[in-house]
């Protein structure tokens, strides 16, 4: 039996991407692996052991959170990599940043294994000195939207992890935190709303609009909120109201428009699928994800990401709802069955640990 010690996220202990972990820990251990959790770095446990896999966000008050980061913390988070890689078989670092960019590439020659939500196609773009944010459109000279590029020779070690859309979107599962890790599906399942059954809204977008260091991210949801008060619809938009009252109207609301948000993949996408809302975003085809649910025109609506071409496939949607609305079926029905596969969440582990 190999032993693997995950090392969490303190501040969101129980409720952060470790979530698939609780709930396949049994079909893990049937496959030889023992998972267990961990949140202080410093424990002795965590040495002589076959598997660290290290939450980036553990640091995230420190050098993971480029707001934070300095030469004294990156010389800290160094050493200790270095320390642990003496002790543990293997040695991964989960970058849960938001974008398919990374600003952790400094460290990637201490681990086994870089792990990443999503992944570029293409891998050798990791070796040019892109932007953090690879969509979102800043200064060049804004540092903290720029990183260190991969060095070629360590390009092998990016493998695919897990996206959000893993959490736990049961209604009751984020106030529950630890013990919804723990709550089986069997006896609580998620809740997916028909289709087919009748919605009062057209159309749906609620967001925050960030105010610095996200210009790209500010004009997107902000055109967003003036098309949709532009077209003559029925239709919900504003600033973010309360979970109960938010899920509600996507539950009422026959489209969902989710653009990007700090990254690629948004909460929004994973809601609207369980909602039964048909999904408009940017386009996804840059990257690679699990799970992957995102199919163009099969399980949701692609627009360009300069978002162009929104209002057209909008109006042409809910024109032809009758005869689209199969894309979000096929969207809910797709993603309901990934997320309850235990076994290829199993395989995507060992594939990281390989």
């Amino acid at each position: 039996m190999k032993k693997l010690y995950f090392l969490d996220w303190p501040d969101y202990k129980y409720k952060s991407d470790s979530h698939p972990l609780y709930r396949w820990k049994k079909k893990l251990k049937d496959h030889g692996i023992d998972v267990r959790f961990c949140y202080d770095h410093t424990k002795k446990e965590l040495k002589n052991i076959d598997y660290l896999f290290i939450h980036s966000r553990y640091f995230d008050k420190g050098w993971q959170n480029i707001a934070f980061r300095s030469s004294q913390n990156e010389a800290s988070l160094m050493n200790y990599l270095t320390e642990m890689k003496r002790y543990v078989g293997k040695l991964i670092w989960f970058d849960t940043a938001d974008s398919t960019g990374s600003s952790d590439f400094p460290i990637i020659h201490l681990v086994d294994a870089f792990v990443k939500k999503q992944l570029h196609k293409d891998l050798n773009i990791y070796c040019k000195p892109e932007k953090l944010r690879t969509w979102i459109e800043t200064s060049a000279s804004d540092k903290e939207n720029t990183f260190d590029p991969c060095h070629p020779l360590q390009l092998y070690k990016i493998k695919l992890g897990w996206n959000i859309g893993l959490k736990d979107y049961r209604y009751f599962g984020y106030k529950m935190n630890r013990l919804s890790n723990y709550l089986s599906y069997s006896i609580y399942p998620n809740k997916y709303h028909p289709v087919d059954i009748d919605r009062t809204f057209d159309l749906t977008f609620r967001g925050s609009i960030p105010k610095s260091n996200g210009s790209e991210i500010a004009r997107q949801r902000t055109f967003v909120m003036e098309l949709i008060n532009s077209i003559e619809r029925n239709k919900l938009t504003g600033l973010p109201v309360s979970k109960k009252r938010y899920l509600k109207e996507l539950r009422q609301s026959k489209i969902c428009i989710s653009p990007f948000g700090w990254g690629e993949i948004c909460y929004r996408d994973f809601e609207s699928f369980i909602s039964g809302s048909l999904l408009i975003k940017p386009r996804m085809d840059h990257l690679i994800t699990y799970p992957n649910v995102y199919k163009e025109n099969e399980t949701y609506l692609p627009v360009s990401w300069k978002l162009n071409d929104l209002q057209p496939l909008v109006e042409y949607s809910l024109d032809h709802y009758k005869d689209i609305k199969k894309i979000a079926q096929n969207g809910q029905e797709l993603y309901r069955k990934t997320v309850a596969d235990g076994e290829a969440f199993v395989t995507l582990i060992k594939n990281i640990l390989n």
